[in-house]
C-alpha cells in the first residue's frame, strides 16, 4: 500500500462493504452490544408479567403487604438492571461508532492532504469541507444510533410473540393502525432531512460571509462598503433564521401527532380489551400486560422508520466520501520510483519540457541546466509559465511532453516524501498558519535549536521585528497571519524556508511585498547562505537577480532569452527592456 491510500480498501459503489471494512476492528464491540439488546429485551419483557400478576393478585383479593414489596423491589431490582445494561451496550455500541469516525475522517484527512493540485481545482474547499464533517458525522450515525436502532428491534418478535400468547384476537385489532406509525415517522424524518439540509447549506452561506468579511476586513474597510456587506449578511442571517424555524415548527408539530396517534392506538386497544373483558375472553390482568407489551412494541416500531432515514442518509453520504478516498492522487510513487533514491546536490535539468492546463499550453519546450550550487534566475511578464517551471520541480504537476531531472534522475524515480524534503520553497501566495510565529517558522523542522530559529530569522531580516514584539517568537498570530503586513509575512516565509536548510531553494517572487531596502540587506545575507546550494529565483526585479549565474528569460511559457546579467544587457532585448524600465522608474521615486 502507498503512502497516498486509504488504509483500509475501498470498494468504490460499495458502500456497505467498505463500512464493513472500517469496522472489522470493532465486531466484538458491535456483537457484545447486540447480545446485551437481547438481554434487555427479556429482562423488560419481564415487567409486564410481574404487572400482571400485582393485578391478578389485587383482582383475586390475594395481595399482601409483603407480597406488593416484594414485586416493588423486584421492578425496581428489574430497573436498575436494564439501565446497567443499556449502559453498557451503548456505550460499546455508539463507543465503536465514535471509534469508526476516527479512523475514516483521518483517512480521509490524509488522503485529501495527498491529492494532486487538480482535485483541489475542480473541486471546492466548502464541498470538501462539507464531507469531511457533516457526511462523516452522518455516517457515524448510520453505525452508531442506527445500528443500535437494528439490534432494538429484536424486541418486536419476542414482544409480538407474547401479545398474541395473551390474546391473538387484541393483538390483531391493535396491529393494523401501528405500521402507520413507522410510515409517519419515515415520512417526518425524511423532510426533517430534507429542510435540514437546507439549513445547512444557508449555514454554509452564512459562515461563508462571515469569514470573508472577518478575513477581508481590510478591503472592507478601505472600500466603505461595510453598511453593503452588513445588509447581505442580514439577508442571509434572515434565510437562515426562516429556515430554522419552519424546521422546528415541523418538528414541534411531527412528535407530538406521533404520540396522540400512539395515545389514540391505546385508547382503542383499551376499549376492545374492556370490552373482551366485560365478556369474559380475558381478565383484568391479562389486559393490563397486553397494554404495556403494546407500549413496549410501539417505540421500535416508531423507531423503524427513524432507522431507515439513518439507513438511508449514511448511505449516500458515504458514497460522497468514497467518492474521494477512491481519487487516485495525479502524483504519486509507483513502479518508477526508486526507494534509495535522494537529493544529495541538487543539478536540475529540463529537457524539452512541455505543459498544458484544460488543453491551454502553458510552457512550450522548455529546456535549461543548472548545476548543483549555482543559482539560476527566471524573469518575464506576468502569466508567462514562470511559477509552473517551479510547480513541476516540486511536482505538483506532472509535464505534459519531456522530463524533469534532478542529479541526474526523472523526478519520478525520487520519492516524493525525499524530492520535497530536499526543497525550500517560498511561493508567491504566503500562507501563515493560525498559530505562533515559533510554530510557523519550525514548520519543516519542529525540533530546532534556538540559535537556529533566530539564525533564519535574522538572514530573513525578521529578527527585528519579532523583538519589538511583546512575546517575540511565541507571538501568536490570527488566520493567515491577518495581524503581520505583506512583507512581514514573507520574510516569515523565507526564515521558515530557511531553517529547513534544503538543497535546493525556491524564492517565486518572495520580495515582492518587501520594500528595496530591506529587499538589499535579505540578499546581503543572503548570499553567503546560497553558496552553499543550489537557488532559483523568480522575480519582477531586475536588481533581484542580477547575481545569478543563469537569467532566463521567459515570454507566453518560452524562453527566449539566457544568459548572465551582463550578456543579456548586450543583447539588448527583452531583459534590457525591462531593465531600463525598472532603473528609470527608480529614478522617478528618488526624485519624488
Amino acid at each position: 500500500m502507498t503512502a497516498s491510500t486509504p488504509r483500509i480498501a475501498v470498494a468504490p459503489d460499495r458502500p456497505f462493504i467498505t463500512l464493513l471494512r472500517y469496522n472489522r476492528p470493532y465486531w466484538k464491540a458491535y456483537g457484545i452490544g447486540a447480545c446485551l439488546a437481547v438481554l434487555f429485551i427479556l429482562f423488560s419483557l419481564l415487567t409486564p408479567v410481574i404487572i400482571g400478576r400485582i393485578v391478578a393478585g389485587f383482582e383475586k383479593n390475594t395481595m399482601t403487604y409483603a407480597l406488593v414489596m416484594g414485586y416493588f423491589f423486584t421492578l425496581m431490582g428489574l430497573s436498575i438492571v436494564e439501565g446497567v445494561v443499556r449502559y453498557f451496550q451503548r456505550r460499546l455500541m455508539i463507543g465503536a461508532s465514535r471509534h469508526f469516525e476516527y479512523d475514516l475522517r483521518n483517512d480521509l484527512f490524509r488522503h485529501v492532504e495527498r491529492l494532486s493540485q487538480r482535485f483541489f481545482h475542480k473541486n471546492r474547499t466548502g464541498d470538501i469541507m462539507a464531507r469531511a464533517t457533516s457526511d462523516i458525522n452522518y455516517v457515524r450515525e448510520f453505525m452508531g444510533p442506527g445500528v443500535m436502532g437494528t439490534a432494538d428491534m429484536v424486541r418486536v418478535p419476542f414482544t409480538l410473540g407474547y401479545m398474541i400468547y395473551l390474546s391473538g384476537k387484541l393483538t390483531l385489532f391493535s396491529l393494523v393502525p401501528l405500521p402507520l406509525i413507522s410510515v409517519l415517522v419515515y415520512a417526518c424524518v425524511w423532510y426533517m432531512n430534507r429542510q435540514s439540509k437546507v439549513v445547512q447549506e444557508l449555514f454554509s452561506l452564512v459562515t461563508s460571509r462571515a469569514q470573508e468579511n472577518l478575513a477581508g476586513a481590510r478591503v472592507v474597510k478601505a472600500y466603505g462598503i461595510a453598511d453593503r456587506e452588513s445588509r447581505d449578511f442580514r439577508k442571509d442571517s434572515e434565510n437562515y433564521m426562516r429556515a430554522n424555524i419552519k424546521l422546528v415548527a415541523f418538528m414541534s408539530f411531527a412528535f407530538p401527532l406521533i404520540g396522540m396517534i400512539v395515545g389514540a392506538v391505546l385508547l382503542m386497544v383499551i376499549w376492545q380489551g374492556g370490552n373482551m373483558v366485560i365478556r369474559r375472553e380475558i381478565d383484568l390482568a391479562t389486559l393490563s400486560q397486553f397494554l404495556i407489551a403494546l407500549i413496549m412494541l410501539a417505540w421500535p416500531l416508531a423507531q423503524f422508520g427513524w432507522v431507515l432515514t439513518l439507513y438511508q442518509r449514511g448511505a449516500v453520504s458515504m458514497k460522497r466520501i468514497m467518492s474521494i478516498l477512491c481519487e487516485a492522487p495525479d502524483i504519486r510513487d509507483d513502479t518508477r520510483t526508486d526507494p534509495n533514491a535522494a537529493v544529495t546536490a541538487g543539478a536540475i535539468s529540463f529537457r524539452g519540457v512541455s505543459f498544458k492546463y484544460d488543453e491551454v499550453l502553458v510552457l512550450n519546450e522548455v529546456s535549461f541546466d543548472v548545476e548543483a550550487g549555482e543559482t539560476v534566475a527566471i524573469v518575464g511578464p506576468t502569466g508567462c509559465g514562470k511559477t509552473t517551471i517551479v510547480s513541476l520541480l516540486t511536482r505538483e504537476y506532472e509535464p505534459t511532453t519531456g522530463e524533469v531531472f534532478v542529479d541526474g534522475r526523472p523526478l519520478t524515480q525520487i520519492p516524493l516524501a525525499r524530492l520535497r524534503g530536499a526543497l525550500g520553497y517560498v511561493p508567491q501566495d504566503t500562507f501563515i498558519f493560525s498559530d505562533t510565529i515559533r510554530a510557523n517558522v519550525t514548520l519543516g523542522r519542529p525540533h530546532a535549536s534556538e540559535e537556529e530559529i533566530w539564525h533564519a530569522c535574522e538572514v530573513a531580516q525578521l529578527a527585528e521585528t519579532l523583538r519589538q514584539m511583546p512575546q517575540g517568537l511565541d507571538t501568536l498570530l490570527g488566520e493567515r497571519g491577518i495581524n503581520l503586513s505583506g512583507g512581514q509575512k514573507q520574510r516569515l516565509a523565507l526564515a521558515r524556508a530557511l531553517l529547513r536548510d534544503p538543497v535546493v531553494l525556491i524564492l517565486d517572487d518572495a520580495f515582492s511585498s518587501v520594500d528595496t531596502h530591506t529587499e538589499e540587506r535579505i540578499l546581503h545575507r543572503l548570499h553567503e547562505v546560497m553558496k552553499r546550494r543550489t537557488n532559483i529565483l523568480i522575480s519582477h526585479r531586475i536588481s533581484s537577480v542580477a547575481h545569478a549565474h543563469l537569467i532566463l528569460v521567459v515570454e507566453e511559457g518560452r524562453i527566449i532569452e539566457r544568459g548572465t546579467h551582463e550578456e543579456l544587457l548586450r543583447l539588448d532585448g527583452l531583459y534590457a527592456e525591462m531593465f531600463r524600465r525598472q532603473q528609470l522608474e527608480t529614478a522617478l521615486e528618488d526624485v519624488a
